[in-house]
This record gives structure tokens, sequence and C-alpha cells, in this order.
């Protein structure tokens, strides 16, 4: 007997537990039958194209549950269960959760292109450790982190951003999210309770705020980046700002508007987060220097990641501490936990002190600026002619200016209706959700090469429906 259970890769649900449940539905709706024999091991495995343990952790269970039983060496039958057509299967996933979209095309996503990450070198350097380095893996790591890997971001940054800092200023995690959950409690300290947030801006920031004590309030975002007139009207002495590449639009706050956000934060005796998110990601052009690099009052939290250059898998993330804060963490560090693999920090200063990091950088640097203009060229030939694209000279999306009246939140449903997964730009807004000037954000890190102008026609071929329909509703007006 051959059975088909459907594997969704996309769950948190693990395999096992999938074939499981199942094999216990089948059984409650009357398709197997006590006595019925139960595939082998390995046919199973063999059939779904899955691992032998995921087959073999779901007949254990089922074993233990006593749904099946085992006869040496003949294999699995089910079992003699009174009345179990009566019974209800419990689901281990969440009903509450919505279900995650499945796109044919996924211009939204996180994940990274496969040939964008060569992780044969990831390995080397994470052999490396193992071979010659195992020992301190059985002692407690640092909670700022592993000493070496903050004292090579140091100096890293410093020669790649201007970032000023010393390895004890430095605070390292398991991403930007456990970061931000320390800074909120630091906050505390200082007894902060409002924080400007850019609008349109990072929505996973502004979460985190959201779920701690800190009120976020939106500052309208302009063609220079955050409206600093805004934040002296808010009173408030927090702020959130990408000046280097404004997510999502694009934005580069230019050198007086830093100075002038430096400014506000010492005149109101408050902080500056930067989030210097994309900071590799520069096609043309010297880089940026971090606002950091400016700040003489010690007024800005410096925010990088390796995520976004290495793969969303690799959790590293770290974030630089002004003098009277640093000084509070290292005050409470005990109520601090690192959350970033060890094993991953030490691999990771290997990588960074070899060179490979610098050379892995210039290399992706080149494929991202290859890929963009594949995309616009695409953008140009298949999506209608009052789309315009608005781009940076950095970054990993395109936005695409929609004609004015355009529904953005219609397009998006448009798109998803055909197996499309685009953001408008109202997802990452917390005023103007639907405004009159509306845009689609086109992220193309992680969708394949080959893939991506079929992607862009079928987008074209939505918008031009949506473009008729419009005009069609507007004559009838």
């Amino acid at each position: 007997m051959l059975l088909t259970p459907e594997i969704n890769y996309g769950l948190k649900k693990p395999i096992y537990m999938q074939i499981h449940d199942y094999l216990i539905k089948e059984m409650v709706e009357g398709r197997l039958m006590k006595n019925d024999k139960l595939p082998s091991v390995r046919v199973f495995s063999n059939h779904l194209g899955i691992s032998r343990n995921s087959v073999e952790n779901a007949f254990n269970q089922l074993l233990a549950e006593g749904y099946i039983i085992s006869v040496p060496k003949k294999g699995y039958y089910v079992a003699e269960i009174e009345d179990i057509k009566g019974k209800k299967i419990q689901s281990t996933e969440d009903d509450s959760r919505e279900p995650k979209l499945q796109y044919v095309y996924d211009f939204k996503s996180e994940y990274v292109a496969k040939d964008s990450f060569d992780f044969k070198l990831w390995k080397k350097h994470l052999n490396q450790v193992m071979n010659y380095d195992v020992d301190v893996l059985y002692e407690h790591g640092d909670p700022r982190g592993e000493h070496i890997l903050r004292a090579v971001i140091a100096r890293h940054f410093y020669r790649t951003r201007g970032v000023v800092t010393r390895p004890d200023s430095i605070v390292i995690g398991g991403g930007i999210t456990p970061l931000l959950t320390t800074l909120s409690k630091l906050f505390d300290y200082l007894e902060l309770d409002d924080i400007g947030m850019e609008d349109p801006g990072f929505n996973k920031a502004k979460h985190v705020f959201d779920y701690s004590h800190l009120k976020t309030i939106p500052i309208e975002v302009n063609e220079r980046g955050i409206d600093i007139a805004l934040l002296y009207q808010k009173k408030v002495r927090l702020c959130y700002v990408s000046p280097s590449h404004q997510f999502p639009t694009g934005t580069i706050m230019p050198v007086d508007n830093r100075l002038k956000l430096l400014n506000w934060a010492e005149k109101v005796n408050g902080y500056i987060i930067e989030d210097d998110y994309n900071a590799e990601l520069r096609f043309e052009g010297q880089p940026i220097p971090a606002m950091q690099s400016l700040d003489e009052g010690d007024r800005v939290i410096y925010l990088g990641s390796f995520s976004t250059v290495l793969a969303p898998g690799i959790r590293i993330s770290f974030m630089v501490l002004p003098r009277a804060l640093n000084q509070h963490y290292a005050r409470n560090i005990e109520y601090f936990s690192q959350t970033a693999s060890k094993l991953e920090q030490l691999a990771l200063s290997k990588l960074i002190e070899s060179g490979d990091f610098d050379r892995h950088v210039k290399k992706i640097r080149n494929y991202y600026a290859k890929k963009q203009g594949n995309v616009l060229k695409y953008i140009k030939e298949h999506l209608p002619k009052d789309v315009t694209p608005e781009h940076g000279k950095a970054g990993l999306q395109i936005m695409l200016k929609l004609p004015d009246g355009w529904d953005e939140t219609e397009v998006v449903l448009a798109c998803e209706e055909k197996g499309i997964g685009i953001s408008g730009l109202g997802v990452y807004r917390s005023m103007d959700k639907n405004p009159s000037k509306p845009y689609l954000i086109l992220g193309y890190r992680g969708i394949d090469e080959k893939r991506m102008e079929d992607g862009i026609k079928e987008l074209g071929m939505v918008l031009m429906m949506y473009k008729e329909t419009y005009y069609e509703k507007s004559l009838i007006g």
C-alpha cells in the first residue's frame, strides 16, 4: 500500500508529525482499517523523498500511542482500536494563525537565491573552529558576544564604515530583534517612553518597541530622510533611522540633515538608533560613511547585521552602545544572555580576518548590481509605461510608482490572486495606509534569476488588467 501525505515544508510542524497526523486521519476516515499493513520505512521514505528518520519517528510515535503495532520480520500494521472513527484529530498547529500563502513568484520574501552565498566557504571556517578551537565551545560565552569577533567587528567597520568604537562597547546578538529587546530594557533606565519611527519604515523594529514599554510615534520621511522638525514637535528623545539607505524608500540622508539630527539629539538629551542594515550593498560610487562616524556627542546607537550579505539563517547582528548606555549594560550584564551561536561567531571572525568576507561582499555586490540591472530591463519591457521604477544605488528592492488614484491594496490583492507576492508601501506605514500616491515594493533578493523575467511579465499582465478595470470604472463614474 502506497500512501502519499502532502508534506508542507513551510510549516513549523516537523515532517514526522505531519506524517503522524496524516496516518491517524486515514484511520479515522476509514481509509486505513485494522490489520492493514503500512509501507516499510524504506519504501515510505523513498516514495516521499524524505529521510528515513522522519518516517521512523512518525511510526515510533504511532506505536507509543497505540495506533499501530510492529510484527517482527513482517512490518507495521494498523492496530484494532474501538470507536476510532469518533476520534477528533488534534493538530499541533495554531489554528489562529493565518496560513502562509505560497506564491509562484515571490517579490517580498526575505530568503536569498542559493547561488548568492557559498556555503562551502562558510563550512570551511566552521570546520576550522571545530578542528582547532573546539575547547572554547565547552565554555559559556560572554553575554556581549565573543571578544575576538567584537574586536574584528571594531576594526572592520572602522575601515569600511568609519564607525569609531572599542570591542567593549559592542554587543552581539542573534539578529536585530534580540538587540532591540535589550535596548528597550536599557531605555527603562533613562526613563525614555516614546520613540520616533520613520514612516514608512522597518516594521520589525516597530513591533519590538510596541511590545515593550515604548510608544512608537510615526515621523514622516521625505526626500531628505526623517522630518527633523516633526521630531521637535512630537517632543520625543529617541528616534530610529536608516540614513544610508532608508527602508523601504531607498532615500539617502544628506550630511547636513545628519548633522541636524545629531544636534537634535544633543538638544533633547536623547539618542539616535542608526540601522545600517545595507552597509555593504552599495553598487555605485564610494560607500557612504555611517552617521555614527560624525557623532561627537556620543548620541548614536549603531546597528549592523551580517544576515543580508551572508544568509538569513546565519543570525548574527551587533550594536555599538554610547558610553552611558554601555555603562548601564555593564552594571546589569548578569541580566542579559548571548543569543548568537558561539560556533558561528568564531567562524565569522575567521571569515572576516581571512579576507574571505571582503571577497564575498565584492562578489555579491557585483551579483546584485547585475540582478538589479536585469530587473530594471524587464520592468521597462513588461510593465505598463505609467508604472515607473524608483531605485537607488544600493538595496535589494525597487519601488514601483503606480498612477495616482490607483488603490494600492486592490493591486496587491489582484497580484496575490495570480500567485504573485508583492508588498505595497502602505504595509510599512503607520499613518496613511493607502495614500493617493501608491507604490509597490518589488524585492528581488531571493527570486531565482531564471524566473525573474517570467514573474515581472506576469506582474505586468496583472497591472494592465487592473489599469483597464480602473479606467472603465472611471468612465462609468
